[in-house]
């Protein structure tokens, strides 16, 4: 077919064009297996089709999910119940076990009332996510098969004016062919097929995550609707001041058809922002192009008002506000209102750069930006999504000052819901694509073709990754960069994740992956040494192994009988498909610098204090680097099940780990920050506003809390800036443990932030011989002496809470007070669900993990949702190492 002509004019604005219906088929359905079913797919797809002993359920839903509902198999969380599950597997990266009742085909079946005024309408039906083909029927007849709808990242549209049945009722059944009927898979072949892979975060669900995944709905609209809209906005920089939009659609329907019939079509683009209104007429003569869609594009170059002088500028937080905006698209079709869609949007520029040295770099809005974040798994094993949770996991990265999120390419391309929460929070997206070089290449690009065009108007995506440590191949890495270039033409992309080896970088595009040690423990000291392993360029997955949740969490998901000692197997089944021994360097840190634990409760304590020290140092140092080092997404940020120990800042029971209250600590927006390798004392500005008149006071205390040092220094710092206050000067004759505290005030004497660190006159050395390489550990050669932490002489604390609410949330502030002579070591502080009760979570703390020396006072805010309570009253818990722990109700 030959090329559609475009005139471009200006015509009057229309007004009045009627929304699209939609008409979601989400609820009701019923499913089960085809081993269980008698009957062809048009009888099935029939009304009246007899479904006794099928199971109900609601779509979204992966079919293990859905049995899992109907209670046919335990909670699969819970202990070693998912082994009990058959068609489990231990191993990674799996093909369908050939006996497993997944391994053969699944019906979705429902019925519905369709309405009466559809004849005569363009009717859709959509089918935004399965997994992993679909044979999809329609009141008896094939509407497609499963040749055509394959791939777990495409989203399936059919034309279905000619098939439903309007005021009547019908029937949609979709039967599902599972992932994982092929050859078994190795390392580099591991993501073989288009579908979601797990690497080895968690256990693979014995269903490998088969069914229907996202939404299900009709479309209805007049003979020509708008698909894959888009803004593409150019920002003038450094200015800010003026912004150049580019509106683009495209126009589906039976266009061609339409056109033979009437032997005139006048189609006709309108829109408007906010005061903004603009009109493009489109058209058809008999040269048509694609056949059943046309591409509209309105530029600034033809409309005058799409130039848009002082524009609201949407940025990362914590860099200013997150503006958005929202287009109105609408287009009639001889006149006639034919359907009409809302569109938010967001005015930013994103820039990635190669540096002088091979490291990748961010700008944002024409200025510099340090990348501080952690890797993305898809939130939930078995897929069941929904906002609560993706509300609490951005919110908790946008209140840590994380900054961006990196989806990893073994788990999924994530909902809207997901995107569109990160652009509420200020949080920025790196996309991975996919995590090996899919075989059926033509289908791997149209995956990524729909990826790109559905998520592309989101403003916190601005970098796109081929794939996970491995280059794409050839082809595949043309088609990437073709579709990036001509769909989402403003950001960046890069081949792969990054390699071991720093000298990768100029092959990979810019980043490396970290360092093996760094995937299973290393010490504060490890992240300052130089330019191999520490704080410098890009890490696309450095971080600090062994993070350890809570036991408030633990306790939820591993049976009693269960929890110690260390490894029993369900322990060890909750931490990595490698099991609990693949974190060996990190217990052996632990009990060399801590001393061995007693319990399990002192296991997770001990845990706590030992990943927030490691990872404050990892983000501080970063901080103290840039623009040197240009950014860490550290492996990983959150986790799809309960582990006990793994690499997640936030565990699958939204509670924040010692881990993550370090780096919200070390990404403070302005930040005083010690420094373990040179011992200097830092301030480091994430701000665009510069300050004046800063005043830093570093006081070190010995074990018994007698000051011994102390040093201070007026600062002032730039934009954006960092500046040395001094190095530390330590006296003769430390303690073998000591704490440094830092404090960092105004010219008013008001405190803007503070840091106490447990240091020991025995430091950490790291080796630095390659021959003391062993797997993914690199040996020590001394250890840090921290075990008199606990034999510390016991505080007091006294505990004070006020209570307010903010719209729905409750905001808790809690006042300690050290009546005592001694340091209160590690303090966490907790909300409870009434006394005894669960903690509360997600729960946003303005600080956690904290140390009060003698005589200090702190107040601590505490924000949830006040529904998360479920009626209980707020019970304020504080534990710590040296302290009795402490509860009351609030007030």
């Amino acid at each position: 077919m030959k090329r559609i002509a475009l005139s471009i004019a200006l015509l009057a604005m229309v007004l009045g064009a009627a929304q699209a219906d939609v008409i979601s088929l989400n609820d009701d359905w019923r499913l089960q297996s085809s081993a269980k079913i008698s009957g062809t797919g048009s009888a099935i797809a029939a009304t009246g089709f007899n479904v006794a002993g099928w199971y109900p359920t609601p779509v979204p839903r992966t079919v293990l999910a859905a049995l899992v509902d109907n209670k046919v198999y335990p909670d699969p969380y819970y202990g070693l119940n998912l082994k009990s599950i058959p068609g489990y597997q231990d191993r990674l990266w799996l093909r369908m076990r050939e006996d497993s009742p997944f391994a053969v085909s699944w019906w979705y079946r429902k019925e519905f009332d369709a309405p009466a005024d559809l004849a005569g309408k363009q009717v859709g039906l959509h089918l935004d996510g399965i997994n992993y083909q679909a044979n999809v029927w329609l009141n008896g007849k094939l509407i497609a098969s499963s040749d055509d709808v394959k791939g777990m990242f495409r989203r399936f549209e059919f034309d279905v004016a000619d098939n439903v049945l309007p005021g009547k009722k019908n029937c949609l059944a979709v039967e599902i062919i599972p992932p994982g009927l092929v050859p078994d898979k190795n390392y580099r072949t591991k993501q073989i097929q288009a579908t979601t892979g797990w690497d080895d975060h968690n256990p693979q669900p014995p269903d490998l995550n088969m069914g229907i995944w996202e939404d299900v709905y009709l479309s209805v609209t007049g003979p020509v609707r708008i698909a894959n809209p888009y803004v593409h906005a150019d920002l003038e920089t450094p200015s800010l001041d003026m912004a150049h939009l580019t509106v683009w659609a495209h126009l589906k329907g039976r266009i061609e058809e339409l056109y033979k019939e009437r032997n005139k079509l006048d189609i006709v683009l309108h829109g408007r922002i906010g005061s903004i209104e603009f009109s493009k007429p489109i058209p058809v003569d008999e040269d048509i192009v694609e056949g059943d869609f046309l591409t509209a594009v309105c530029s600034p170059l033809e409309f005058e008002q799409l130039n848009i002088a002082k524009p609201r500028v949407w940025w990362p937080n914590p860099l200013g506000p997150q503006d958005m905006y929202e287009l109105e698209l609408s287009v009639t079709v001889n006149g006639e209102p034919s359907d009409s869609i809302r569109l938010p949007f967001a005015i930013r520029k994103t820039e990635s750069y190669i540096d002088e040295n091979g490291w990748r770099g961010f700008r944002i809005n024409g200025r510099n930006i340090l990348i501080r974040g952690g890797a993305w798994m898809t939130s939930d094993m078995l897929l069941r999504f929904d906002n609560r949770r993706y509300d609490a996991l951005v919110r908790y990265a946008k209140e840590a000052n994380l900054n961006m999120l990196r989806l990893e390419g073994f788990s999924i391309r994530e909902t809207n819901e997901f995107y569109a929460t990160c652009d509420k929070y200020g949080v920025m997206v790196t996309q991975q694509l996919f995590g090996r070089s899919i075989p059926d290449e033509a289908l791997a690009i149209d995956c990524i073709r729909d990826t790109v065009l559905r998520i592309r108007n989101h403003p916190s995506l601005v970098h796109f990754l081929g794939h996970d440590e491995t280059l794409p191949r050839y082809p595949l890495d043309e088609a990437y960069r073709g579709i990036i270039a001509k769909y989402a033409p403003d950001r960046s992309y890069q081949p792969h994740s990054g390699a071991f080896d720093i000298e990768g970088r100029y092959l990979t595009g810019g980043t490396r992956t970290g360092t093996r040690e760094l995937w299973t423990y290393a010490g504060p000291r490890k992240y300052y040494d130089g330019h191999e392993d520490g704080a410098w360029g890009f890490a696309q997955s450095g971080g600090i192994g062994g993070i350890i949740a809570p036991y408030e969490s633990v306790r939820r998901f591993i049976p009693q009988d269960q929890q110690w000692p260390l490894w029993t197997d369900a322990m060890s089944f909750h931490t990595v498909t490698q099991g609990g021994h693949f974190f060996d360097a990190a217990i052996e840190a632990m009990n060399k610098r801590y001393g061995e634990p007693a319990s399990i409760e002192d296991f997770c304590r001990t845990g706590q204090v030992m990943n927030y020290e490691c990872a404050r140092a990892m983000f501080e140092a970063y901080g103290r680097n840039k623009y040197d080092a240009k950014g860490i997404t550290t492996w990983k940020y959150d986790a799809a099940w309960p582990a006990v120990m793994t690499w997640h800042y936030v565990d699958w029971n939204l509670i924040a780990s010692g881990a993550y209250y370090g780096a919200k600590k070390a990404c403070a927006p302005l930040h005083v920050q010690y420094s373990y390798d040179d011992h200097s004392v830092y301030v480091v500005n994430t701000l665009s506003k510069a300050r004046d008149g800063l005043h830093v006071v570093a006081k070190v205390y010995s074990d018994d809390m007698r000051v011994v040092q102390e040093q201070s220094a007026n600062v002032s710092i730039e934009s954006d800036g960092k500046t040395r206050a001094f190095v530390m000067e330590w006296p003769r004759n430390l303690t073998s443990i000591f704490f440094l505290s830092l404090e960092l005030s105004d010219s008013s004497s008001k405190r803007i932030d503070e840091n106490i660190y447990w240091l020991s006159s025995t430091p950490d050395s790291v080796a630095t011989n390659n021959d003391q390489w062993v797997g993914f550990k690199v040996e020590q050669e001394t250890w840090a002496n921290l075990k008199g932490l606990r034999s510390l002489k016991p505080a007091a604390v006294n505990v004070k809470s006020s209570t307010r609410t903010d719209g729905s949330d409750s905001c808790i502030d809690v006042t300690l007070t050290n009546d005592s002579n001694a340091i209160a070591f590690g303090l966490r502080l907790a909300i409870l669900k009434g006394s005894g009760g669960d903690e509360v979570a997600p729960c946003y703390w303005s600080d956690n993990i904290v140390s009060l020396l003698p005589g200090t006072t702190r107040t601590l805010r505490a924000q949830f949702a006040q529904t998360e309570l479920d009626g209980a009253p707020a019970v304020v818990r504080v534990e710590g190492w040296n302290v009795q722990s402490v509860s009351h109700e609030t007030k």
